[in-house]
């Protein structure tokens, strides 16, 4: 099977379409080297839960049933670790938005276990953040180690990973729902205001709405510069979109733009029209297409995501589609004083005014 073919509409077939709606049209198993590629920028256990309608399709496995189920049980082990957790800062009376990740998991997938989940990220108000550290520090749990970002910058709006005592619970505090430019707009009292409701076992537990929980993917995608590590998140937009009877698509225009992340925005409903999703009912300003020098790099990072990234991009093509696919001009102007400023001024991770320990 050709692995990229474009038909008259300019969208891209091949192995996407076994991961959109098109799945149910299945007829020609995708090569396994695609399939390696796409459980290596998944997992197995979520690769399999993804292309099971395909697979279904076409009466034959897909990815390794020994290793998905080898990876499904330790993902159940951890989330059931952090749900521990969840549990205890409920009881404790703090209220709290559970994001990515782990929201996705219990609201788009049928088995919560088959999405990795990695850090359990929850949004917490301002004035609870303190509370909150102090509640799960006396438990505990310590702030992880020293900032990684070679630049020596990181987000002042979640923090360095706050990890149980026995390791198996990583939690990621956030006050502001994603990093600036996203919280102009994104902010933590409308995600709370407009949050949902999904129930997990016996509890009931806040996520963000579906126009919510969709800008979060597209601005996270947006942050790694729509490199391998946002096919996970562009795999949860298309599948909240076939889970969304109808996103209000006016607004999510009208955040993106308040927001300064209206380009990416554009970005990333075009490469998921080129990836072969419906985008039912989405404005033209929407869907404009990358112009100029943006256009090469759109087209590089088409190729990119119809092979399943075969080579990751270097540091000048991640910085190139950063400035002109991932951030409106300005923006990338003021990450960048960031990241030059933490170089003089490192930015430790922790809360300000917290002085609690770090494990090493």
């Amino acid at each position: 099977m050709k692995t990229r073919q474009r038909d008259e509409t300019g969208t891209t077939q091949g192995f996407w379409s076994l991961v959109t709606r098109e799945a149910a049209d299945a007829s020609v198993a995708p090569p396994s080297a695609m399939v390696q590629r796409f459980v290596d920028l998944l997992s197995p256990a979520f690769a399999q839960e993804v292309l099971r309608p395909a697979a279904t399709r076409l009466k034959r496995e897909l990815v390794d049933p020994a290793a998905a189920e080898k990876n499904l049980l330790y993902n159940r082990f951890l989330r059931h670790a952090q749900l521990r957790w969840v549990k205890a800062i409920g009881e404790a009376g703090f209220d709290v938005v559970y994001l990515k990740g782990f929201a996705n998991a219990h609201s788009l997938y049928d088995d919560p276990d088959a999405r990795t989940i990695g850090d359990l990220d929850f949004l917490i108000r301002p004035d609870a953040l303190d509370p909150l550290i102090r509640f799960l520090s006396g438990r505990g749990f310590r702030f992880d180690g020293a900032p990684r970002s070679p630049w020596g910058f990181i987000s002042d709006t979640s923090f360095l990973p706050f990890v149980s005592e026995d390791g198996s619970a990583n939690l990621d505090l956030h006050i502001a729902p994603d990093a600036y430019p996203a919280d102009r707009s994104l902010t933590t009292e409308a995600v709370f205001a407009d949050s949902g409701w999904v129930d997990v076992e016996g509890m009931r537990l806040r996520i963000p709405s579906p126009e919510h929980g969709f800008l979060l993917a597209l601005t996270n995608a947006a942050k790694v510069a729509f490199g391998p590590m946002s096919v996970r998140k562009t795999v949860d937009a298309i599948r909240l979109l076939e889970r969304t009877q109808a996103l209000a698509w006016d607004t999510v225009g009208r955040l993106a733009d308040k927001g300064r992340f209206l380009k990416p925005a554009r970005v990333f409903l075009n490469l998921l029209r080129r990836l072969g999703v419906r985008l039912d009912g989405v404005p033209e300003g929407l869907l404009m297409p990358p112009r100029g020098l943006a256009s090469g790099a759109f087209e590089r990072l088409v190729s990119d995501y119809a092979a399943l990234f075969p080579v990751t991009p270097g540091t000048l093509e991640t910085l190139r589609r950063e400035l002109l696919l991932g951030t409106e001009s300005r923006v990338g102007l003021y990450r960048n004083w960031l990241r030059l400023r933490g170089l003089v001024r490192p930015y430790g991770g922790h809360p300000p005014g917290t002085r609690l320990a770090s494990r090493s």
